[in-house]
């Protein structure tokens, strides 16, 4: 198998992304209206998990073409489900001492009153969701390496591509998407047809499933597309010699591009957009230890990061329990910053523990 080179840029921009996650996390969404700035910048930092998407699929499509084996399937699910097994637990005993110390019972009770949100969705902490969402891509990917998917015309991929962002189009807009807050999908479709739908598990199950699987498939559509043989003369020319041209589109999609597009496209191009950005800076940067230690860690940056709010929000409200009534943008962006670097410290310590790591890390 050819060995995939390491782009500084993808790591630059895996950094920027994981700041957007702590920006979007370090206050509750309720309090973003009330604090002025926040939500221009909570609104620009929503490009992270589209472009995580589309890094983690796209590096998976690169490797089925470079790679004569079929998708390891079970080595990547288990790379996903392990780390989140962990972090379920990790989280949920921190809330049990929490809200345990703090004689918070019906808190208590609370993390409890859905067993399947808690074990399939993400429940214990709702960033863990997205672990989840990825293994459901990543079966689509295993089921289209079977049919053959990779061996297709470009043309072919992106007549598939446009149909996949149709379907996930119609999902937006009718509401049928999985919600993460009340953790089920189509809810608008079952409360016409079958009111007590989400009573039953299987079913609510299964319909979570299809809402993140079309979801998935225009990213791996888009990145079968990038990484086919035959546009590499695109890549070549039109992203890895452009990368001015690609960061000032980056820049401009994210400030406006919601007003013009479609919910879908507008999703998928930020995410897409971002990552060609990321491959047409690389050529430019220098490597550089520090941003390639950011991009080794930022996966349990991601998974660590809620650990490190919670510390700036438990001292904010000792300090002054109102203080979001009082609080600037700058501090928030600090505090951001801060619960980052606290979490990439930890991170980068706990995976030379190599006995954890890969349990904590896949």
């Amino acid at each position: 198998m050819e060995r995939q080179p390491r782009l500084i840029g993808i790591d630059l921009f895996r950094g920027f992304a994981i700041l957007a996650v702590a920006i979007l996390h370090v206050v509750d969404g309720g309090s973003i209206s009330s604090i002025a700035g926040w939500r221009q910048i909570t609104d620009v930092a929503l490009f992270a998990v589209p472009f995580f998407l589309a890094l983690s699929f796209y590096l998976a499509i690169e490797k089925l073409y470079l790679s004569p084996q079929p998708y390891p399937v079970r080595t990547r699910l288990t790379r996903l489900l392990v780390p989140y097994l962990f972090w379920s637990v990790a989280y949920l005993l921190y809330k049990l001492l929490k809200y345990g110390v703090a004689g918070e019972g019906s808190k208590l009770a609370n993390l409890f009153v859905d067993p399947l949100a808690l074990i399939c969705f993400g429940g214990a902490a709702f960033h863990l969701y997205f672990l989840p969402l990825i293994a459901v891509g990543t079966l689509q990917i295993k089921l289209l390496d079977l049919a053959r998917f990779t061996s297709k015309s470009w043309q072919g991929l992106a007549l598939f591509g446009l149909v996949s962002l149709l379907g996930y189009e119609i999902l937006l807009r009718t509401g049928n998407e999985y919600q993460l807050d009340v953790g089920c999908a189509f809810k608008p479709l079952l409360t016409a047809v079958l009111p007590l739908g989400n009573s039953n598990p299987i079913l609510r199950l299964v319909l979570a499933i299809v809402a993140w699987g079309l979801r998935c498939l225009p990213y791996i559509c888009v990145a079968a597309i990038l990484a086919h043989p035959q546009t590499r003369k695109f890549r070549l020319n039109l992203v890895e010699r452009q990368p001015v041209v690609w960061v000032l589109l980056f820049v401009i999609l994210n400030l406006v591009g919601d007003r013009f597009l479609p919910s879908a496209v507008y999703e998928v191009s930020r995410g897409y957009v971002a990552l060609l950005a990321a491959i047409a800076c690389s050529d430019r940067l220098k490597d550089n230890r520090f941003i390639k230690s950011f991009g080794v860690c930022s996966f349990g940056i991601y998974l660590i990061h809620l650990f490190a709010i919670e510390i700036f929000q438990s001292l904010a409200k000792r300090i002054d329990p109102d203080y979001l009534d009082r609080v600037q943008w700058s501090v928030l962006l600090l505090a951001a910053i801060a619960s980052v670097a606290i979490s990439w410290w930890v991170t980068s310590w706990l995976m030379k523990q190599q006995r954890w790591s890969r349990i904590m890390f896949g």
